[in-house]
């Protein structure tokens, strides 16, 4: 039985419930999963209280206060995989902190779990890569923090490059023009692929035409979680437009 098959309409038609919880800020993740989703496929929400200013103690209150009650929420419209759409809610806790999350929220929800980070390392062996140029807006603090995370993931960082930005719903204020400026500062010719992080920019819009430039792989936070979301709930049709990840595997 295939996912499809689990979440059946009465009406017959099929349709996978992709479940997303997400910062309250994110002013990114429903509008773009809800725009490129294949048509059997539809995307059900839950937010968290995220503080004005990224720090890391605003980030481990998030999820205490906010994650697993927000896990029950969605849980409930009986999605077939939920992804904890922060990125940096990994980076700042630790892989011990991502696995048992995954767990916790499978265990809650009887739903495939995956989170960014997990999604971008599946995605990253997909495409077997571990050399590795990293990107995103994060303060410096937290893109310290993201760096060790991906280190001790197993992957070799090459080149880096983050924009400095506090303010949590100031994160999805670049545009393409500065997020492709960011990839290039960041990029090193000896990385295998780039990685962009951060659910909340639009760094999906510019993979395409990286990858064109770079002629590598180019995994953001927001495609490797839309991919991997769908691929746990057995939907493998291909999303034109965001770059190979999406397009090809």
């Amino acid at each position: 039985m295939t996912a499809g098959d689990r979440h059946r309409h009465p009406s017959g038609s099929a349709t996978v419930r992709l479940g997303v919880v997400v910062p309250s800020i994110n002013t990114i993740v429903e509008p773009w999963f809800s725009t490129v989703l294949p048509a059997r496929a539809s995307l059900h929400a839950s937010r968290m209280l995220m503080p004005p200013v990224l720090t890391p103690d605003g980030i481990i209150e998030m999820d205490r206060s906010d994650g697993m009650l927000a896990v029950r929420q969605i849980a409930t419209c009986r999605p077939a995989v939920i992804a904890y759409c922060c990125t940096a809610s990994s980076i700042v806790q630790g892989q011990a902190y991502d696995e048992h999350l995954r767990e916790e929220i499978e265990r809650e929800s009887g739903a495939k779990a995956t989170t960014a980070t997990h999604s971008i390392l599946t995605a990253l062996a997909a495409l077997d890569v571990r050399r590795v140029s990293i990107v995103s807006p994060y303060t410096d603090e937290i893109d310290a923090m993201e760096h060790r995370f991906f280190e001790n993931s197993g992957l070799q960082i090459e080149g880096s490059a983050n924009l400095g930005i506090s303010d949590t719903f100031g994160l999805a204020a670049p545009d393409e023009a500065t997020l492709l400026d960011l990839a290039r500062r960041g990029w090193s010719a000896k990385a295998d692929a780039l990685v962009m992080t951060c659910l909340n920019t639009r760094s999906h819009l510019v993979a395409e035409v990286l990858e064109e430039e770079l002629g590598r792989p180019v995994v953001t936070s927001t495609t490797a979680t839309l991919w991997h979301s769908l691929r746990l709930a057995g939907v493998d049709e291909s999303i034109a437009g965001a770059g190979r990840l999406l397009s090809v595997h």
